[in-house]
């Protein structure tokens, strides 16, 4: 039986669950993250390339595998979008700008490949504020795609520069998506667009194979309907590279329940004063106190 068209609105886990219960493919799970970036997903500006063909090969390696019993792990045959600012194998990688609209690479980008390795299966390359932000911006229209819209609202904007990353994953178009963030990228489009964005620690995540805006700023992360899917993949994601120098060679491990806990009691919080005195709404100031 195919799954339902809101099959995608499932956490990454229970997706997986499902995987493995034989209750649905690879292939079935993408179909429908394909058909919905196709139809759905330009309304929401947040469609770059869809990559249909490849997609699907993917996809029925992942059921081959499935089948004779070898799993990847918790992604293993899970349909997700990148940002557009990660190099695709020949595929265009744009940077959301016009002048880079044919650009293609002749190699993968480091967290595109460890996606691959762990099962996970590339939908599309998702729309993106023009080459992050970098020209300054101020409105959603800096993308030849268009202005990235929220789904929940169409008549405001779904956040930037990871504007597609967010509206695709929370529109159910891709299970996770993964954004950038130099100053805010993926945490206002998360924040936009109702989902759990993950901003690593510097160094932690490879940036081989993507746009550089500031090298000393910039990050790559998951975008995600929840915090766990959010751990999930940065653990797939993370970890030293010869590609990238500025690798820490730190891994990444969510804890367990307990410890996750006995940590939250002793966690400190800092924070800017004038960030709640001076920028803060009054819900967000009570909400921050």
């Amino acid at each position: 039986m195919n799954p339902p068209d809101d099959v995608l609105f499932t956490p990454v886990r229970a997706l997986g669950a499902m995987l493995r219960a034989g209750k649905v493919t690879s292939v079935q799970l993408t179909e429908v993250s394909l058909r919905r970036l196709e139809t759905i997903g330009p309304r929401l500006g947040a469609l770059a390339t869809l990559m249909r063909e490849s997609a699907l090969a993917e996809a029925s390696a992942r059921d081959a595998e499935a089948k004779a019993g070898r799993w990847r792990g918790p992604l293993h045959g899970i349909p997700y979008g990148a940002k557009d600012l990660l190099a695709t194998k020949g595929v265009p990688t744009t940077w959301g700008a016009e002048p880079y609209r044919q650009q293609v690479f002749d190699y993968d980008a480091t967290v595109i490949e460890r996606l691959r390795e762990a099962g996970a299966v590339l939908a599309a390359k998702l729309a993106m504020v023009e080459l992050a932000g970098g020209m300054g911006y101020n409105n959603p229209d800096a993308s030849y795609t268009g202005p990235g819209r929220s789904p929940w609202n169409t008549g405001y904007w779904s956040g930037g520069s990871s504007s597609g990353s967010g509206a695709a994953t929370a529109a159910g178009l891709v299970a996770f998506a993964i954004g950038s963030e130099t100053s805010g990228s993926i945490l206002t489009p998360a924040t936009f667009c109702g989902l759990s964005g993950l901003r690593p620690t510097y160094g932690l995540v490879s940036r081989h194979g993507a746009m550089a805006l500031c090298w000393t700023l910039d990050k790559l992360g998951p975008m995600a309907r929840t915090a766990e899917d959010c751990g999930v993949v940065l653990e797939a994601i993370a970890g030293a590279d010869a590609g990238d120098r500025t690798t820490s060679g730190k891994r990444f491990k969510p804890m367990a329940a307990r410890s996750a806990a006995a940590a939250a009691r002793r966690a400190r919080i800092a924070f800017a004063d004038e960030d709640i005195v001076d920028h803060a709404s009054p819900e967000a100031k009570r909400a921050l106190e």
